[in-house]
């Protein structure tokens, strides 16, 4: 190595470690060339994401994913950007060899999932299994458990549509006229008059042209971004997009890379850099995350998506029902025009209170999904029932603007009184999901356990769902909830943790 460049390589470890120190709020003095990232400084990988991004930016340079993630120290970084910086590319892994001969499995018990599962199992044994909690009626302010009434706070009945007595009797009424299935692919025989009427009810309300319904909400999300991009283009999604976003990216043949969560800054530097090798690029965000409650700023990603000539599509499920004064979503609450967002995906399982999904936007791309669309044309056609309980749940909240005033009421209260009580709420703010910062896994499982048997049910989330050590309950509050409900609820949390000797983060 040269002189020149022993040089630069110490001033790419210095512009590695002062990235290191913003994403870590640290001193950058405090930081070696030679300290892990993750073992010493106590990074993660959306930590790492981060620090990616800022190197990109600040030097103009496309990282490889792959040979980055690799570099667990600013000397590791630093060397592999000096090489980017000459011209260099990551040496491509060597051809694997012939691989040895292994023990088959043919039991799931001998599988090494299957271990570590039964290990994360095992450690419900002191604090009780938080999962699969079985409710004997409808969940809305309460439900029923094992024979008792509780207060329900693990709901995604925002408007309270699933129980109420209007959507029930739409769904009998279509139940005794077209049975309880479609019986086939809409495509080849089982399409009904009430699955266009569904949708058109869902693009009128969505200011979007056309809509298609598919039969669920996660099978939505991986046939659309898994089908949509092909092998000429780029898939760009927040980090912490959900779950069927990801597995949409894995079927997926287009390029797919994620971007730091709500950092419309960091996406706008990945497409000047790379927009103009690609046909299309979709970009994929949430309209409200479902751990901490934020909402996306979603007129920076239309601005964004419009000046690089790029697809928006925008996962509604926590926002739709929610935002708005007749629960539209990002468009109501942001009053975006019809057409800045291409792809609207939503969920027919939460605040409209059935089970589907459904997309909607111009008609060109509707007609195309309804023809081309696997996981639309190779599955059965969405129930009559559901169908007509979706459409009266639509009809109740254009109609009824006190179903959203009571919901917006709530989050208010909640907010409010959470902060009297010196309760971290996380990033929450406007919408319905207001989770409460605990810390510790085993904390979460226990304040949750403990909470239900004094009769109030608020489900924790830890990690990978979580980063470590930033354990939550996950409050969900309804249109149904009362103020004093929130009250009791809030008060008797910060009881049972008193009683547990369990500190909450404020």
């Amino acid at each position: 190595m040269t002189e020149k460049d022993t040089a630069r390589l110490k001033e790419l470890e210095q512009i590695v470690i002062g990235c290191f120190a913003q994403t870590l709020m640290t001193d950058a003095a405090e930081i070696s060339p030679d300290a892990d990232f993750f073992d010493d400084l106590g990074g993660d990988s959306l930590d790492s994401l981060d620090v990616a991004t800022q190197l990109e930016e600040k030097l103009g340079l496309s990282l490889p994913e792959e040979e980055f993630a690799k570099c667990r120290k600013a000397a590791e970084a630093a060397a592999l950007l000096l090489k980017l910086e000459q011209g260099g590319v990551p040496e491509q892994a060597a051809e694997p060899e012939k691989k040895e001969k292994v023990e088959p499995i043919t039991r799931v018990c001998d599988m090494e999932e299957y271990k570590v599962f039964l290990g994360r199992v095992a450690s419900f044994e002191e604090t009780g299994n938080p999962y699969f909690l079985c409710n004997d009626s409808p969940l809305r302010d309460t439900s029923l458990h094992e024979g008792r009434e509780i207060l329900n706070f693990s709901s995604y009945n925002y408007a309270g549509m699933s129980g109420r007595p209007e959507t029930i009797r739409a769904a009998q009424e279509a139940a005794a006229h077209y049975g309880c299935s479609a019986s086939a692919s809409r495509l080849l025989g089982g399409e009904k008059p009430i699955h266009k009427q569904l949708e058109a009810a869902i693009a009128a309300w969505k200011h979007t042209e056309d809509a298609v319904v598919l039969v669920g909400g996660h099978s939505t999300n991986v046939t659309f971004v898994g089908n949509f991009c092909g092998a000429k283009d780029l898939i760009l999604y927040d980090v912490l997009a959900h779950n069927s976003v990801h597995e949409g990216t894995r079927l997926s043949d287009a390029e797919s890379r994620p971007f730091p969560h709500n950092n419309y800054e960091a996406l706008e530097s990945i497409l000047r850099q790379c927009r103009d090798r690609y046909e299309k690029v979709l970009i994929v965000v949430e309209g409200v995350y479902s751990m901490d409650g934020d909402i996306a700023p979603i007129p920076e990603y239309v601005r964004i998506k419009k000046k690089y000539g790029c697809f928006l599509m925008v996962d509604e499920a926590h926002s739709s029902c929610v935002l708005g004064a007749t629960g539209g979503g990002v468009d109501e609450y942001f009053g975006l025009d019809g057409h800045d967002i291409d792809i609207k995906m939503g969920t027919l399982s939460k605040g409209l209170g059935t089970c589907g999904g459904y997309l909607a936007g111009d008609h060109d791309l509707v007609e195309y999904l309804r023809y081309n669309l696997p996981g639309f044309v190779f599955s059965v056609g969405i129930s009559p029932p559901l169908a007509a309980a979706t459409m009266e749940a639509i009809r109740l909240l254009q109609e009824d603007p006190s179903i959203m005033a009571s919901l917006h009421r709530n989050i208010r209260v909640f907010r409010e009184e959470a902060k009297k009580r010196h309760l971290n709420t996380c990033l929450a703010g406007e919408t319905a999901v207001l989770p409460i910062l605990v810390g510790g896994d085993e904390e979460a499982y226990l304040l949750s356990t403990k909470l239900l048997e004094k009769g109030v049910f608020a489900p924790s989330a830890v990690y990978p769902a979580v980063p470590r050590g930033k354990a939550r309950l996950r409050f969900c509050v309804i249109s149904e909830h009362t103020p004093e409900q929130i009250v009791f609820a809030l008060d008797t949390l910060v009881e049972t943790a008193k009683e547990l000797g369990i500190r909450l983060p404020e």
